[in-house]
């Protein structure tokens, strides 16, 4: 086993942000195709359930204030093929989905069109870690498998604070997606949980290749949420980064998660992660 987090210039971390722009863009089709099949699942209708349930908390605070908003603003970081924009625009929110890889914007844009409420939805290409939004901006941030990509986590969660409104929150779903390259048990288990590929039940155009699987491994090895134990570091970090409140739900992978994701990835189970401004 081999990681290493390399304490760099600007220049070095701009080529990786280069790199993981470019790995994106080229799965963007394969997916797409993913999150396409997730639509009008079982597990769509719990996505709506959890998400609605924070837009309710968030409307019920705005309506204790006298300027609150009917209509949330919700940004969707890392949005890739538009899952949470569809999704919330369905809910009654503005959203604004941003990511930095082009063809994931296209691919959302596409989703968008098909499967949520179009006009509700607006796109922008940029780093999800250096926005360039007002202060305040938003009732609402989501993300779903974008925080281990963060090459200054700390940084991104200031910066997440500063865009949200008093009373906002942020809404984040994540995995201990690579830390069997620094754990060897969790490796084991890894091992022995996806022997079977075909447990998994994805069809072939939903899955990476070999080469893209290896190369995103390799951007994985360089970037530091890789070995943090989560979610309990992003609790505390978040705290640090100004948030009142922050908490985890580590079973949440048992509501949104099909039998076959369950068992493929049962070594790095989704969890969720709240916090209030």
């Amino acid at each position: 086993m081999s990681y290493r987090v390399r304490d760099d210039s600007a220049a070095d971390a701009a080529s990786r942000i280069d790199r993981i722009v470019r790995y994106w863009n080229r799965r963007s089709q394969t997916y797409s195709n993913g999150v396409v099949t997730e639509f009008g699942s079982a597990n769509y209708a719990e996505w709506r359930t959890i998400l609605n349930s924070h837009i309710a908390q968030i409307s019920m605070q705005n309506s204790k204030r006298e300027h609150g908003a009917a209509e949330l603003a919700a940004l969707d970081l890392g949005c890739g093929p538009g899952f949470f924009c569809t999704l919330l625009s369905s809910l009654g929110c503005k959203v604004i989905g941003m990511d930095f890889s082009e063809k994931m914007i296209e691919q959302a844009r596409t989703n968008v069109a098909t499967y949520g409420v179009p006009e509700r939805v607006s796109f922008r290409i940029g780093d999800a870690s250096h926005t360039d939004f007002p202060n305040e901006s938003f009732d609402l941030i989501v993300m779903r498998n974008v925080t281990w990509l963060m090459q200054d986590p700390l940084a991104a969660f200031k910066e997440w604070h500063r865009i949200l409104r008093p009373g906002g929150r942020l809404v984040f779903f994540d995995a201990n997606w690579y830390r069997y390259l620094v754990d060897e048990e969790t490796d084991s288990e890894r091992r022995c949980d996806q022997a079977d590929p075909a447990k998994l039940g994805w069809a072939d155009n939903t899955k990476a290749t070999q080469d893209e699987e290896a190369e995103c491994e390799a951007i994985a090895r360089e970037l530091p949420m890789t070995a943090k134990l989560r979610p309990k570091w992003d609790v505390h970090a978040l705290k640090n980064a100004g948030f009142k409140e922050a908490q985890s739900d580590v079973n949440v992978w048992r509501k949104v998660w099909t039998p076959g994701e369950q068992a493929f990835y049962a070594s790095s189970p989704l969890f969720m992660v709240a916090a209030q401004k």
